[in-house]
């Protein structure tokens, strides 16, 4: 069956969730599009239910998700993206758990803006970086932080506590603070697994961290530039800190 009815129950749920209190209550989030429903399966998140229009759907390899098909008007509605693809995937909330990084991390201190957490996220799926604990920062399961990350999403797990906490759970690695006012991150040697932390992006790092700091560390910049995008920021410190470890 199609449903044409914005007012379908199935699909009421599916578009509380572009709103961060819904996505809490039911622990539930969406990601969109052919390529993002498709890693998804291949990943083995625990979808719950694959929405779309017929041709969209036609596309995604099988599942044993709910299957919700839609018209292109029902569809729009649940959709948060300009041109969307015609598919979304509902996927249950991974648990917030208080565990100890497998090996170096990242620690994000308060960065707010959506695009830079994915990034970021991203970045680490591509590092093998497999933890990143965030502190009062933007919510890394809303659908523009999902689209940023691409499919990075999958291969992180991500821990959301008070710094205090987050300094518990990084205490086996050195920590690492970016700041402008750091020593040249070209000029030292890491030699065990690290915690990097990147702060929010008009005030930099907390205070907190700075202070619980093993070394603070800056990118060198020639001409009048005085910082980088938290997210290009943390790119090249953590490649050049990890980037010899990519297999």
């Amino acid at each position: 069956m199609i449903i044409s009815s914005r007012q379908n129950t199935k699909i009421k749920r599916i578009a509380s969730l572009k709103e961060k209190k819904y996505r809490q209550e039911l622990g539930l989030f969406v990601v969109e599009g052919v390529k993002m429903v498709s890693e998804a399966i291949a990943a083995g998140m625990d979808i719950v239910s694959v929405a779309g229009v017929q041709s969209a759907l036609s596309r995604i390899p099988p599942c044993e998700a709910e299957i919700i098909e839609t018209d292109d008007k029902v569809f729009e509605y649940l959709t948060d993206t300009k041109t969307p693809q015609g598919v979304l995937a509902v996927i249950r909330l991974p648990e917030n758990k208080k565990e100890k990084p497998v090996s170096s991390c990242a620690v994000l201190d308060g960065v707010s803006d959506p695009g830079n957490l994915g990034t970021i996220i991203r970045t680490c799926a591509a590092l093998g970086i497999k933890d990143v604990y965030l502190c009062g920062c933007a919510d890394a399961f809303s659908p523009k932080t999902i689209r940023s990350s691409m499919s990075g999403i999958y291969s992180v797990s991500v821990h959301s506590f008070d710094r205090e906490t987050v300094r518990d759970l990084v205490s086996g690695c050195e920590l690492i603070v970016a700041d402008m006012g750091g020593e040249n991150m070209f000029s030292i040697d890491i030699e065990k697994p690290y915690a990097l932390v990147i702060g929010n992006e008009a005030n930099g790092v907390s205070d907190y961290f700075k202070r619980e700091s093993n070394r603070v560390v800056s990118v060198p910049m020639s001409g009048n530039i005085e910082s980088l995008n938290a997210a290009v920021s943390f790119a090249v410190i953590a490649y050049v800190f990890s980037g010899k470890n990519i297999k």
